[in-house]
């Protein structure tokens, strides 16, 4: 029997919009990738298995105990939590402080598990995700955000929640933003280990390929294919391709049935014109003429209704098509695109060695054209480097230089006001658009229509991603943007978009990202490695 099974699960926002509605599941595979656009309910859904959400109605079902990694915006969430509360071990901590001073209670036993290396395990951690070691000596004092990096502590929450709490089922979501290339590796190897049953949310080709089966969340529902991730491609490739001819056959009957209709009026009108003749001419007596008519009126009432009925299936036939086909078919994803960026120097470092992460000086030249990968380990200083650029972050030493307005996109939008709607926050920051424009640059990325009035607040972190994309590369036409892991939050395919689309920028940027995958199709002409 399924250990975690769902029936009939709906999710409602307070605003009355419906996120899905009746899905009805059992978690079978080892490992089952849960995939769809961003904004689809994907990690409402996860809370929701998680029991840290109530669905609107519908029920749960779970036979096991059960984990959730809770995708994670900033590090900075964890501002007043030592790193043993933030990652979940505090309460080990404590028993075997207790039970080292001589509490040696069944609740402090229970609580440490046998876990008596504890602290020796904690700080060979640490150790291996480079947070010094004479850090170690403070850690049930510091603060988790002034010793790690997003990717370090993304680490460490799940190091704890794979190796210390005997789950059965792991619910991860979005796990692999925020790590670098060793980090990635390194969560792939505990999921292929982990002896029990995972629930996978992602959107990281390297992660999704250790699915066994593929979930799809749609606004149709939830589709579940019995297959690795790249045969589900495949058969998402088809299905488009299926639904695309389903969709023609249907255009075609429309044009044949309205030139058919159109042929049938010529006909009536032609045989109206005759009969009025006949009338007007005395040859054939009224009484068979009226019933000719009566005849004609009713066989053309009986076309008109088959007709109509025809119609009515044929359009039926088509927005079901339109519909489904708008849940598979590519995206669009459209940034700004400036005139070409004249050739002159943005930025020159000489000397500089930043506040924190890697204390070795930094010294390039970057241009206006220039489209750079800034590479490094979780901890190194890649968010410290723009934020630095930016002035937010002073240099220990050296000299900076900056030539023209920068645009800093951080990993947690914190220039989109969640009190506003899309419309109202791409309008505040890009003074110049018209309100018919703005609500086409929203609609390139997915919001249609009433969709722009949406508050920032109920928008996924796909959807904030894809809308400070939007602000930041209209907001100046001379500005050059400084995007601190931009594909994090995206949907495989936006981030596929969104690397096409900085392809094609004209203008520079530089950008931070641990996806090989994203890098690559972007081009870049320049990296720097900290």
């Amino acid at each position: 029997m399924p250990q975690l099974q769902a029936f009939n699960l709906c999710y409602q926002h307070g605003n009355g919009d419906v996120v899905f509605n009746d899905l009805s599941f059992s978690l079978t595979a080892k490992v089952t990738a849960l995939v769809g656009r961003n904004g689809c309910g994907k990690s409402i859904l996860a809370s929701i298995l998680a029991k840290q959400k109530k669905p609107s109605s519908g029920t749960v079902v779970c036979n096991s105990t059960l984990g959730f990694y809770e995708q994670m915006d900033d590090v900075n969430q964890a501002d007043n939590l030592t790193i043993a509360e933030a990652i979940g071990l505090e309460s080990m901590f404590n028993a075997l402080e207790a039970i080292n001073q001589g509490q040696v209670t069944e609740q402090n036993l229970t609580l440490l598990e046998d876990n008596w290396d504890l602290p020796e395990r904690f700080k060979a951690e640490l150790l291996r995700l480079g947070v010094k070691s004479t850090d170690t000596e403070i850690l049930s004092d510091c603060k988790a955000s002034k010793y790690l990096s997003g990717g370090q502590f993304s680490q460490l929450k799940l190091w704890a929640l794979f190796n210390f709490f005997n789950h059965d089922i792991l619910i991860l979501d979005e796990p692999s933003n925020h790590l670098d290339a060793h980090g990635k590796r390194w969560l792939i190897e505990q999921i292929n280990k982990f002896k029990g049953q995972i629930l996978l949310i992602s959107h990281d080709q390297e992660l999704l390929e250790q699915a066994h089966e593929i979930w799809e969340l749609t606004t149709l529902g939830l589709t579940q294919y019995g297959t690795c991730f790249s045969q589900y491609q495949s058969q998402k490739q088809k299905q488009v391709a299926a639904l695309a001819n389903k969709l023609n056959h249907v255009v075609k009957q429309q044009t044949i049935l309205k030139a058919a209709e159109q042929l049938q009026q010529q006909k009536t009108l032609k045989r109206a014109a005759q009969g009025a003749a006949l009338r007007k001419s005395g040859s054939q007596p009224k009484v068979l003429m009226d019933a000719k008519k009566d005849k004609a009126s009713a066989n053309l009432s009986s076309q008109s209704k088959n007709t109509a009925k025809r119609e009515g299936m044929l359009n039926s036939n088509k927005q079901k098509f339109l519909s489904q086909l708008e849940q598979v078919k590519a995206q669009q994803f459209y940034l700004s695109q400036k005139d070409e960026a004249k050739h002159h120097k943005v930025l020159s470092l000489d000397n500089v060695v930043l506040a924190y992460g890697a204390q070795k000086s930094l010294t390039f030249q970057v241009y206006s054209d220039d489209k750079v990968h800034l590479a490094g380990a979780n901890g190194a200083g890649k968010s410290t480097l723009l934020k630095t650029l930016i002035g937010e972050i002073p240099a220990k030493v050296g000299e900076l230089y900056c030539n023209q307005a920068l645009y800093y996109l951080d990993q947690h939008f914190t220039l989109i006001n969640n009190e506003l709607t899309m419309l109202e926050n791409l309008m505040t920051y890009c003074k110049d658009l018209s309100q018919s424009t703005a609500r086409t640059l929203l609609a390139s990325i997915g919001f249609r229509k009433d969709a722009v009035f949406k508050h920032a607040a109920f928008l996924s972190g796909g959807e904030k991603m894809k809308l400070a994309m939007c602000i930041v590369s209209n907001i100046e036409s001379t500005a050059f943007l400084l995007l601190d892991e931009p594909d994090n939050h995206l949907d495989f395919e936006s981030k596929q978009l969104l690397a096409k689309s900085l392809q094609d920028f004209k203008g520079g940027f530089i950008v931070v990202s641990h996806d090989k995958y994203f890098v690559e199709s972007i081009e870049c002409n320049k990296i720097i490695v900290i």
